[in-house]
């Protein structure tokens, strides 16, 4: 299941993140923060995915369901939701 931290990841191995910072006119600090709670924002996230060529949206949702507090209706969500997951 990919998240947004394998994003991420994908984005260092083109460019540092204070460069990334630097593009996106926001603090360094932005991806430690990042790091520490193991998700980018959905804007974030939709925005790395438009630099790297990937689709933003499919990545806006997975950081949106990241974002959410654990319950058994994202459970359920989660659930159905992988067929679109993997693509």
């Amino acid at each position: 299941m990919p998240t947004t931290m394998d994003l991420f990841g994908k984005a260092l191995e083109v460019k540092h993140a204070a460069a990334w910072a630097r593009d996106f006119n926001i603090t360094p600090e932005t991806f430690s923060m990042a790091k520490k709670q193991g998700r980018l924002s959905p804007v974030l996230a939709g925005n790395i995915a438009l630099e790297l060529g990937e689709d933003p949206e499919h990545w806006v949702a997975i950081a949106a369901l990241e974002a959410q507090k654990p319950s058994e209706l994202l459970a359920r969500l989660q659930s159905r939701a992988k067929v679109w997951r993997r693509r």
